[in-house]
């Protein structure tokens, strides 16, 4: 019975030691306790990337306008309205045609007819009831030098109303002005990207990204033309109507990624 006892606590005293030596004792390099979860692998300077925006813009004198008039007819129902504002639009499209606008440069950008119920004079009255029907329109003019006589013939032929005058570019000049602003962007990104590799003792070696911020889009020239307009005997005898245009800009943004290495590393 003793020896049973003494040969249960030797056994006992083994487990101990063994349990110890795998708590401190050295691990080896296949042993999952030497892998740190606490270890980032160093980025590699040959990996440094330089994130830039660079911007452009170009301008150039607009070959093209958009003209965009109303005409407005009234009448005790609503087909009287129609049936005038008919009239004055077919008038109007005419007279457009004779000075070269083609049917394909009007189109329209609003049709409404509706009942207007007009606050009477007299306290107490019933309130004047008429409808009004209209015709929005925006003519294409692809010479600017033309706008004035543009405005004019609608006006004289049943236009009543001018919105406003937008001096613009037609397809092929804006595609052309997005490619110089385009390069302009580029440019700028390359010369901000050299200046922050310079400062970080880097050398731009190539790019690996390029995004598009935003498609150049030309910011029109506005000639706010707007207001109604009425034909009287005067106004058909006054001077022609003179509208200056302004210079077109396109502008574009482009956001890139270069990669860059230490100066050392690229001699």
């Amino acid at each position: 019975m003793r020896r049973q006892t003494h040969a249960l606590a030797a056994v006992g005293i083994a487990a101990l030691l063994v349990l110890a030596g795998c708590a401190g004792g050295p691990t080896t390099a296949d042993s999952p306790a030497s892998q740190s979860t606490d270890r980032t692998p160093a980025t590699s300077a040959a990996d440094s990337t330089i994130r830039v925006v660079g911007s452009g813009s170009a301008n150039t004198e607009p070959n093209q306008a958009v003209v965009r008039v109303a005409v407005v007819a009234v009448g005790p129902d609503a087909a009287t309205a129609r049936q005038r504002l008919a009239a004055n639009t077919s008038r109007m499209r005419t007279a457009l045609e004779a000075i070269g606008v083609g049917e394909d440069r009007i189109t329209t950008r609003r049709y409404d007819i509706y009942q207007d119920r007009r606050r009477p004079r007299e306290e107490g009255a019933e309130p004047r009831v008429q409808y009004r029907a209209s015709h929005d329109f925006e003519i294409t003019v692809t010479d600017p030098d033309d706008v004035g006589e543009v405005i004019d013939t609608a006006v004289r032929n049943g236009a009543t109303e001018v919105d406003d005058v937008s001096f613009t570019l037609s397809t092929e000049r804006r595609r052309t002005l997005e490619e110089r602003a385009r390069s302009g962007a580029m440019a700028d990104a390359r010369a901000k990207a050299q200046a922050l590799a310079t400062d970080a003792n880097l050398t731009v070696t190539g790019v690996r990204v390029i995004r598009t911020a935003n498609r150049g889009v030309p910011r029109t020239y506005d000639a706010g033309a707007g207001g109604a307009a009425t034909e009287t005997p005067a106004a058909t005898a006054a001077p022609p109507s003179d509208i200056e245009s302004g210079p077109v800009t396109v502008t574009t943004t482009v956001e890139v990624v270069y990669e860059a290495s230490p100066r050392n590393a690229s001699a």
